[in-house]
């Protein structure tokens, strides 16, 4: 949104940002090709979660040709660039300090109290002129799905994100109304594959087995959904839905246990959360459809605040649930989640032939091209890798009768701005 075009070498390897004049920081001062040049910059340091964004930017040759131009070098060529800086942050060059953060958005800050609620207000020289629309804006911290509802029927919130599926067949009335849309949002089982018994592939193809999808989908999520393929990005370009569907098989995932030294039964530990609507109720179904093959899973929840939290729990989980959402390519999650030092990866999958066959995928700028190398990749995870993608979720929002101007979209709870998705798509 804050560039107004953007173009590449015919190797898409060297793109060129057209960044919006007349932009503003909430300090007054101007919005230029430094600030972007510093974000992309600060994004890369260590121990910046953004990191996997620009790790393919040439940061030492990113220039400015003018104060509203950014050319950005990668190593190497990527067509689908300009997706990675949709989850960017640009903030404003020389920022340190975040205490108070200056933005250029349609609220300026006000105040924080962690955990509780942040507070903003209507930034008077927004740059998109006439918005926004309101004069404040308050986030409260309500982790309870029933204080969310409470609060939002009483008419204290206006918004509410994330409505599980049983409050909103069931829950919602008066001067409420539910918005819905098909995701791109996936949850899934995942296993460690360098972790016993997850490193046999066998067991991982039998687990795969074992999953009723459609009656997660049915129960876990009340329907809010639709059957996922064990592999995340249905939906997106280059998704390969010509793979069949898998479906539950339960002699044959025997069979596999068995091969892999478990006929006499298998025990495991699942652990999961309430970070996101159906989870809890999922790993409880996957636990009942296991002992069909003699496995028994030992079902554990863990808090909500450490389950994601690197320092804590994350990645540290062997046999766990997890779901991803807000991205816009193939390459988005297989960067974050797959590859080699991929910060969230989840599988422990490390490989140099995968890592291999995501770049060449990548790079790939012919579209058959692209397609072909991506179905590679797929393949393997398909047949061996360590997540059980089992349902995609559909958004559910909830929202007073007074607020207007959310449109569904397939990738995130309550909407893009209007156009974006679009503007992508043209360009």
């Amino acid at each position: 949104m804050l560039a107004t075009s953007w173009s590449a070498d015919a190797a898409a390897q060297t793109w060129t940002f057209q960044l919006r004049p007349g932009v503003r920081w909430h300090d007054g001062t101007a919005f230029t090709a430094d600030d972007v040049i510093y974000s992309l910059r600060w994004m890369a340091t260590p121990g910046n979660a953004l990191s996997p964004y620009v790790a393919e930017v040439d940061l030492k040759h990113v220039r400015k040709t003018g104060p509203y131009t950014v050319v950005v070098p990668l190593t190497q060529a990527n067509p689908m660039f300009p997706y990675r800086l949709t989850t960017a942050w640009i903030i404003k060059n020389k920022t340190t300090d975040f205490t108070k953060p200056i933005g250029t958005g349609p609220f300026v800050f006000g105040s924080l109290a962690p955990g509780e609620q942040s507070t903003s207000q209507r930034n008077p020289d927004y740059w998109d002129t006439g918005k926004p629309y309101v004069d404040k804006l308050t986030i409260y911290s309500l982790p309870d799905d029933t204080a969310r509802l409470n609060a939002l029927l009483a008419g204290q919130i206006d918004i509410m994100a994330q409505v599980p599926a049983a409050q909103a067949r069931t829950q919602l009335y008066g001067d409420v109304r539910l918005i819905r849309s098909p995701g791109t949002t996936a949850q899934c089982f995942y296993m460690a594959v360098d972790h016993p018994p997850f490193d046999d592939v066998r067991v991982r193809q039998a687990l795969r087995l074992l999953v009723d999808r459609q009656h997660l989908v049915d129960v876990a999520l009340l329907g809010y959904g639709s059957v996922a393929n064990d592999l995340y990005g249905k939906g997106f370009l280059y998704y390969d839905d010509s793979l069949p569907q898998r479906v539950r098989n339960v002699q044959k995932a025997k069979a596999l246990l068995a091969e892999a030294g478990h006929g006499a039964g298998l025990t495991l530990d699942l652990q999961t959360s309430t970070v996101a609507p159906g989870m809890v109720e999922a790993a409880t179904l996957f636990q009942q459809q296991a002992k069909d093959a003699n496995v028994t899973i030992n079902v554990t929840q863990v808090d909500p605040t450490s389950y994601f939290d690197p320092t804590r729990d994350y990645l540290k989980m062997p046999f766990a649930q997890s779901f991803w959402q807000g991205f816009y390519t193939l390459t988005d999650f297989y960067s974050q989640a797959v590859v080699s030092g991929a910060y969230g990866d989840e599988t422990h999958w490390a490989s140099k032939h995968t890592d291999a066959l995501v770049q060449a995928a990548t790079m790939a700028t012919n579209p058959e091209a692209a397609k072909a190398a991506w179905a590679l990749v797929q393949a393997e995870q398909y047949d061996g890798g360590g997540y059980i993608w089992w349902g995609n979720v559909d958004n559910l929002d909830a929202v007073s009768n007074k607020v207007g101007g959310l449109i569904p979209n397939p990738y995130m709870n309550l909407g893009l701005p209007t156009g974006l998705t679009d503007a992508f798509l043209v360009s």
